[in-house]
């Protein structure tokens, strides 16, 4: 491969990274995330604030400005020093409190080890404590620590990481060939039942190479041996792991200096996102780089089947390759068409203000037995509509994958989240998801602190916040529902309102903050973080396309009159309860301090270690 097809592979992976952007962006950035990809790529999530304190001896083995002073206190825990790692762990929330503000002021949260500054490594520290409450024993509190950390690791990297190095592979293959990708298709390895398959395939390869670290031509040359490993299993997840390895070696027979030589091309893009502090990476960089290789990937893929090496018809899903022809599509979904007209001529029985409802708030007023035969009518449309882009040969034809032909994968997903819900389910899901809220508020408590607290604003076993937050999420946004990632972000901006407004009544009405989020990253008067709304939009999507449908289903069995009882009964305990509690306000340690308490502090350190 010469200059001239180094520029036209490039010139033909910029023009796909043009056309999905958006998606390659967000999938690129998730692998930076992952580690799967471009490891340090993002140095702007990691970049350690110079003010923060760092001990001599780390100083002589890494960057300052690069390092992470929180992997420090885990490596204090690890090995046994936990007094070191708690008094470091302080020192770095104390030092960092004073230096942030505002807004972008953050110690605490999961989202705060991620963006932005370095956090101080409380979150082992939580984690230690939560397991020294229940152990009680300093050493055995230790070692269940490294092998907790182990595990969650083994299991990231098994079953997180590594199947999305394939997933990542066949949506940019998908992003190439056609102008939509369907979000489905991010869950390709799952609809073919083969994640842990795919998982093992990359593991395998990644242990061989592993094994030719070890020498210096190895290291080398076999990156670039196993390099298609993920690319074959994108397109072929059925393959086994020797299989995998052994075609990849061969199609890269040849190969291996063009692979080297383009990806050394992207030099300059990547000087200059490390300029930028990673911005550059992930933002422009790593979706570039990937779509890139995937044309090399097609290129070396073509050269394989041109000169027939062995196992390359292993290789035979070529509908991700080309746009099938438009007869075969024709034929394929030949039953569409039919479909369509009878679900255009399926009408319902619904007044306008039944329609309505229906249509912009997700509320059934009319008959039982008409719901469920509407939501299966507008469930079934949706996925026609995905289908019949695939027959115009805008998205992947599904139906002639040939590792999804052996059940159709129409019969795979259930598509059951277009659903409406009577004015019943839809208090009964209230006080169900306000009970879950609860529940969530006192494990994190006990997780965090040892004691076992009355969590929320109330007396009773419920956090309203997360009921009112649910339905809402229900009713109010169900017209997106079709549009997953505008929904995520819709939910989170929702739920920021909707807390923070609840924080400034109960404040006003109580004189008294039942949560603070001060510190965390990107809180706003400590009323709202996207820590904390980012894990809202996360538990509302998933409330969307699984619980609730799960539930209304459910609920939708029991009986109409021990339906509206326990509702009614709910309802009054919960009027009585709001009412009590305005009179006589729910405070205490840990209900209304929450954010100040500590969890394993300095002292107690000293004392139990």
């Amino acid at each position: 491969m010469d200059h001239t097809q180094r520029k036209e592979i490039k010139k033909k992976g910029f023009k796909i990274m043009r056309k999905h952007y958006g998606l390659l962006m967000v999938l690129s950035m998730i692998a930076i995330l992952l580690g799967s990809e471009f490891s340090g790529g993002a140095l702007f999530l990691h970049l350690t604030d110079s003010q923060l304190p760092v001990g001599e001896n780390q100083i002589s083995r890494q960057l300052h400005t690069l390092s992470d002073p929180g992997i420090d206190v885990f490596r204090d825990i690890i090995n046994g020093n936990i007094v070191d790692g708690v008094e470091l762990s302080q020192e770095l929330e104390e030092t960092y409190a004073n230096s942030g503000s505002g807004v972008l002021g953050h110690t605490e949260g999961i989202i705060a080890s991620l963006v932005g500054t370095v956090t101080s490594g409380h979150l082992y520290v939580v984690i230690l404590q939560s397991i020294f409450t229940v152990t009680q024993d300093p050493r055995a509190s230790v070692i269940i620590f490294v092998l907790l950390a182990a595990l969650v690791y083994s299991l990231v990297f098994a079953f997180v990481r590594e199947p999305f190095t394939i997933t990542l592979r066949r949506m940019f293959l998908e992003a190439r060939t056609y102008d939509k990708v369907p979000f489905h298709h991010f869950f390709h390895l799952k609809h073919s039942d083969r994640m842990i398959r795919a998982s093992l395939c990359v593991i395998y390869a990644d242990f061989l190479y592993a094994l030719w670290f070890f020498t210096i031509a190895g290291a080398f040359i076999k990156r670039y041996s196993y390099y298609l490993v993920p690319y074959i299993i994108a397109e072929n997840p059925d393959i086994k792991p020797k299989e995998a390895v052994k075609l990849s070696r061969d199609m890269m027979y040849g190969h291996k200096m063009d692979c080297f030589k383009l990806e050394l091309s992207f030099i300059g893009w990547l000087i200059l996102g490390f300029a930028t502090g990673g911005f550059l990476n992930v933002f422009f960089y790593a979706p570039y780089k990937l779509s890139a290789m995937s044309e090399f990937y097609v290129m070396v893929r073509e050269d394989a089947k041109a000169t027939d090496i062995p196992g390359v018809d292993l290789l035979d899903n070529d509908y991700l390759i080309r746009v099938a022809d438009p007869e075969l599509l024709k034929e394929t979904y030949k039953d569409l068409k039919k479909e369509e007209e009878a679900l255009g001529e399926s009408s319902i029985d619904l007044t306008a203000k039944q329609k309505f409802f229906a249509e912009n708030l997700a509320i059934w007023l009319g008959g039982l037995a008409s719901k469920e035969e509407y939501q299966k009518v507008e469930n079934r449309r949706f996925q026609l509509a995905g289908e019949m882009d695939a027959a115009g040969g805008i998205a992947f034809p599904d139906r002639l994958d040939p590792h999804l032909r052996r059940d159709p994968l129409v019969k795979r997903i259930s598509t059951d989240f277009l659903r409406c819900y009577t004015l019943w389910n839809l208090f009964l899901m209230f006080f169900i998801f306000s009970f879950v809220g609860w529940i969530w508020e006192v494990i994190v408590f006990i997780i965090q602190t040892g004691d076992i607290v009355n969590r929320g604003s109330l007396y009773g076993p419920w956090v309203p916040i997360y009921g009112a937050g649910g339905t809402l999420i229900l009713v109010v946004l169900c017209k997106l529902r079709t549009r997953p990632a505008i929904l995520f972000f819709s939910i989170a901006v929702l739920c920021g309102i909707m807390e923070y407004a609840t924080s400034v009544i109960q404040e006003m009405t109580t004189g008294m903050r039942y949560w603070d989020y001060s510190g965390y990253f990107l809180n706003l008067d400590g009323r709202i973080c996207a820590e904390g709304l980012f894990a809202f939009a996360a538990l509302g999507s998933m409330a969307i396309y699984f619980l609730a449908p799960m539930l209304d289903s459910l609920l939708m069995k029991i009986n109409d009159k021990l339906l509206i009882s326990v509702t009614v009964t709910l309802m009054i305990f919960f009027v009585a309860d709001v009412i009590y509690s305005q009179i006589h306000p729910h405070q205490g340690k840990g209900i209304t301090d929450m954010g100040k308490v500590n969890t394993l502090t300095l002292e107690k350190a000293r004392k139990s270690y």
